[in-house]
């Protein structure tokens, strides 16, 4: 299983996975990540407008004790999305097509009250400054398939008191923001991208399945075809076969910007409009 680099420089964020009935827990979406074509990984940041005024660009490699991978992430204010081109394995998100979903709570210590007889969890340790260190959790129920995967992180104590926090500030509620606001002292985001509103998936009956259990063990609720948990919508297209599953990434942006259509690839463009843009996907 890969493990999706959580950005240490710009905007990271701590979460867990599951509850219990008697406790309703805050919960936001913290990630995407799809692996796309070779050609359009490539040419992710060549336009001047994705990567100087809607997104934070970055490239970074990142070893664990699991695995070493690289990935193009467009980070935001409060949520980040990850690019990884095809490799030669298995391993969920080396796979053209393969789809993350990752929340996140706003307090750690709290991945117990979601854990259960269904759900696994795995802990990822990160090499810093010659120091192999515990850095996160990872929660999820039984996969229907290594190519689409919904999880909870929660890191540890261990890392957040590397990155400087206190012990105090380590066990306080905070939402994205105000964890950004104590790691970077205050800085404003450099760019619109704000978080993720809505995606719009392909999905097999089996998948559907664990979606729907996975996000309403979360605390959200089913409402026709769409799922929706604090703020973020899954619209979902129920397909007989896996493949590509992703159509369209939605984010809300800080600032209002200017109506554009921008062509990444064949594959991929994005489209912009007062405070939205859209990522879509055009593969099936």
């Amino acid at each position: 299983m890969k493990y999706y680099f959580k950005y240490t420089l710009f905007f990271l964020s701590f979460a867990s996975f599951g509850q219990k009935s008697t406790e309703k827990l805050s919960i936001d979406l913290n990630t995407v990540f799809v692996t796309i074509d070779e050609q359009s990984y490539q040419k992710l940041f060549e336009n001047s407008f994705v990567k100087d005024t809607l997104f934070f660009c970055r490239n970074q490699s990142n070893t664990t004790n699991e695995e070493s991978y690289s990935g193009k992430y467009l980070i935001g204010n409060a949520a980040t999305i990850e690019f990884f081109a095809p490799a030669n394995t298995t391993k969920t998100g080396d796979v053209f097509g393969d789809v993350g979903i990752e929340f996140k709570t706003r307090k750690i210590n709290q991945l117990n009250l979601f854990q259960n007889s269904k759900t696994k969890v795995d802990t990822v340790f990160t090499q810093t400054d010659s120091l192999k260190i515990p850095w996160y959790q990872s929660m999820t129920l039984d996969l229907p398939s290594p190519h689409f995967e919904i999880s909870l992180l929660e890191y540890q104590k261990e890392y957040l008191t590397y990155m400087g926090f206190t012990d105090a500030e380590i066990n306080t509620e905070m939402t994205y923001d105000q964890y950004n606001a104590i790691v970077f002292g205050g800085k404003k985001y450099p760019r619109k991208f704000n978080s993720i509103k809505e995606l719009e998936l392909d999905v097999t009956k089996q998948e559907l399945d664990y979606l729907i259990k996975s996000i309403e063990q979360f605390g959200g609720t089913l409402n026709d075809s769409k799922l929706e948990l604090n703020g973020l919508t899954i619209t979902y297209h129920l397909a007989n076969v896996e493949k590509f599953r992703i159509r369209k990434i939605t984010v809300d942006l800080l600032e209002n910007v200017k109506t554009k259509q921008i062509k990444i690839s064949d594959n991929i463009k994005i489209k912009t409009k007062d405070k939205t843009a859209e990522i879509l996907f055009q593969y099936n």
